[in-house]
Parts: C-alpha cells; sequence; structure tokens
C-alpha cells in the first residue's frame, strides 16, 4: 500500500502490491468491466467459468523496481489451485535510473479449456522482493484515464466438443 505522496521522484502511485523474495501470491481483482461465460466476486483472485469451453486468457502487469539492482518476475496461471504447466512467463525489470523507478509492462496470451465451476488465478513473484504492481492515477497534464497495474480479459472461445 502506497500512496502518490509517498513518492517524492516524480512518479505518482496510487495503489501498489508488492511480495516477498521468495514467496509469490495471486494478483488481486478489483473491478469488473463486464463479463461472458465467467464470473468474478470482486475483490477476489479467482475467475470462474460458467461453461465448458476453450478461454483465451491475457493479461498486462505494470512493474515498478525501486531498488538498484534488476529484478525478475514471473507470473503463472493456476487452475482450481493446481499450477497450469508451461504457463510462466519471466520478464526482467530495470533498476532505478536517474530518479525514476525501473518499470515495464509484462503481457501474456495463454489458452486453455475450463469446465463449468473451474476457475484460474494469476500469480507472480519478484526475485528480490523489490518490484510492486503499481496504478496510476488519472493525469491532468496532459489529461489521460488511469493506469490499472493489472488487465485480465478472459474471452470466450468455443464450446468443447
Amino acid at each position: 500500500s502506497t500512496t502518490n505522496v509517498a513518492h517524492s521522484i516524480g512518479v505518482a502511485v496510487s495503489e501498489a502490491a508488492a511480495v516477498t523474495a521468495g514467496s509469490s501470491a495471486a494478483a488481486k481483482l478489483d473491478t469488473v468491466i463486464s463479463s461472458y461465460q465467467i464470473t468474478c466476486t470482486v475483490p477476489d483472485t479467482k475467475v470462474y467459468f460458467t461453461k465448458d469451453g476453450t478461454y483465451n486468457i491475457q493479461f498486462s502487469m505494470q512493474l515498478l523496481n525501486y531498488a538498484t539492482a534488476e529484478d525478475n518476475v514471473t507470473v503463472w496461471f493456476k487452475k482450481n489451485g493446481n499450477v497450469i504447466d508451461n504457463s510462466a512467463s519471466i520478464e526482467q525489470v530495470n533498476q532505478i535510473h536517474g530518479g525514476s523507478p525501473g518499470a515495464t509492462i509484462i503481457a501474456l496470451n495463454f489458452l486453455d479449456q475450463f469446465a463449468a465451476g473451474d476457475y484460474v488465478e494469476l500469480f507472480w513473484t519478484s526475485e528480490s522482493g523489490n518490484t510492486v504492481l503499481a496504478t496510476y492515477p488519472p493525469g491532468t497534464s496532459p489529461t489521460h484515464p488511469a493506469s490499472p497495474s493489472l488487465i485480465l480479459t478472459v474471452t470466450f472461445v468455443s464450446a468443447l466438443p
């Protein structure tokens, strides 16, 4: 938890989520824009499927590193509490430079089959524990919308044969 007044380096952050080195956490979802064939009661980490089928799951995470060393962040999926094989992605986040944190966006597109009642979660870890998921507030000069720390899109592709 942090606020934009906690950062004196010119970066206004409205919210941040972190994990300690050597641990992992499920990414918390706090807003549902629309849903079709899925449910998610926010705030929560689980997206439930209401129909058997193949789904396309996409995400982007906005990462900031305030440390003086680079950090590796790993992101992966779990289905019904079990790791989905070959679903991990690793991204290196640059160290702080010129008074600004190292920043990157990691994104992934993943297809899998789910049965009605299954759920999926997005997990992540920071190798050093120094990288956070960061949400930026709307801007005024120039005017622009907020930039969420995580965008998760789940799309129904087809019914199972």
